[in-house]
């Protein structure tokens, strides 16, 4: 199942969608190929939240993605990283542009803001869509998975 017919089947109300300008500056500025779920989930909504699970999610909109990437602040100790959202409790999701996964894929990682280090991920998947699929199903994350 794709990620946005997962989150429809999980109650996800959707905002509008990020527009091309959006998704191309996204591209630009992390000089890569978006990966096909995050992608493909901002052309249908501009960020989201997913809640009423053991792990909330909340996906920021291109426009906060871009704006947390020009304080560098949380990028210091991990600068090949897409930081696109959080539990709302400290916590961040990231991929990790280090390099691709035996998928194809950039991994999806946690890390809290206080720690933002890679030796410091808490939890490890293989897409969006995986972990998605992890807290539909209120599987624990906080788990050690480096």
């Amino acid at each position: 199942m794709n990620i946005v017919d997962l989150l429809k089947h999980h109650n996800w109300i959707p905002r509008k969608p990020a527009t091309e300008d959006d998704v191309r500056q996204l591209k630009e500025k992390f000089k890569i190929e978006l990966p096909n779920d995050y992608e493909s989930l901002l052309q249908t909504s501009n960020g989201y939240s997913l809640s009423g699970f053991e792990t909330p999610l909340i996906v920021w909109s291109t426009m906060e993605v871009l704006a947390l990437f020009r304080e560098h602040d949380l990028y210091e100790n991990i600068p090949q990283s897409l930081i696109f959202g959080g539990d709302g409790g400290g916590t961040v999701y990231c991929y990790d542009l280090r390099t691709k996964n035996d998928k194809g894929n950039y991994d999806v990682f946690f890390v809290k803001e206080e720690e933002a280090y890679y030796d410091k991920i808490f939890f490890r998947t293989s897409s969006l869509t995986e972990l998605v699929e992890k807290i539909v199903k209120n599987e624990k994350l906080n788990v050690e998975n480096r």
